[in-house]
C-alpha cells in the first residue's frame, strides 16, 4: 500500500471530536482555616511532622534556633538557605554529610502537603535530597487548594528546575515493606507562619 494511500484511510477513519472537559471544578475558592487544617492533615498522613507558629509572636528566627536545638540536638551539618545567618549556606554535597535542610518554599499544596522549590531558592538541586533531615517553612497565605492551581502559579520557564516535595523519602517496594530516608531524608518537618 502507497504512502498516499495510507494517508488517505487516516483521514477517512479520525474519530469523531470530543468536547475538552470542563476543569474550573478545579478553581473552586476554599477558605484559608479550612486549606490550613486540609494541608496539615495530608503532610502529616505524609509522615512529615508539622509545627505551626502562625499566631506566634516569637520572630521565625528565635523560633527556628530554639526549635532546632531542641529536635535536632546532634545536627552538626546545614545547608540553611532560611532567612537565618546561623548557618552556611555554601556546602560540598559531595564532600560534606548535611543533617539538617533549610528553606521556605514558594508555596504548597493541600490535596498532597507538597511545597513547592525551584532553583530560586535551592541554588544546589541535589539539596532536598542528600541530607538527613529537611526542615521547611512555608507561609500559610502561599498555601493553594489542588495542583491544578498550584501549576498556575509556578514559572519552571523562569528557572528551569523545581520539585515538589512532599513528607520524607519513602518507598514499599523492596519486600512489601515502607521504608523511611531510602532515597532521601529521614525526616520532614514543616513550620507553617
Amino acid at each position: 500500500m502507497s504512502k498516499a494511500a495510507i494517508l488517505e484511510r487516516i483521514k477517512k477513519n479520525k474519530p469523531e471530536l470530543v468536547e475538552l472537559p470542563d476543569l474550573s471544578v478545579f478553581q473552586h475558592e476554599v477558605p484559608q482555616e479550612n486549606l490550613i487544617k486540609d494541608f496539615i492533615e495530608v503532610s502529616t498522613g505524609n509522615m512529615s511532622n508539622v509545627v505551626s507558629i502562625i499566631d506566634s509572636e516569637v520572630p521565625l528566627q528565635t523560633f527556628l534556633k530554639e526549635f532546632i536545638a531542641k529536635n535536632f540536638p546532634l545536627a552538626t551539618t546545614f545547608y540553611d538557605l532560611s532567612r537565618s545567618e546561623e548557618h552556611p549556606t555554601e556546602v560540598d554535597f559531595t564532600q560534606t554529610p548535611v543533617d539538617l535542610f533549610i528553606a521556605e518554599a514558594k508555596l504548597g499544596v493541600a490535596e498532597n502537603g507538597g511545597l513547592w522549590f525551584d532553583d530560586s531558592i535551592l541554588k544546589q538541586r541535589i539539596s532536598t535530597f542528600a541530607c538527613e533531615h529537611t526542615l521547611m517553612i512555608i507561609d500559610h497565605k502561599t498555601i493553594v487548594p489542588t495542583m491544578h492551581q498550584a501549576y498556575q502559579k509556578i514559572k519552571i520557564a523562569e528557572t528551569g528546575y523545581g520539585v515538589f516535595i512532599a513528607g520524607p523519602s519513602k518507598t514499599a517496594d523492596i519486600e512489601q515493606s515502607l521504608v523511611v530516608g531510602a532515597q532521601g531524608a529521614v525526616s520532614n518537618t514543616v513550620i507553617l507562619i
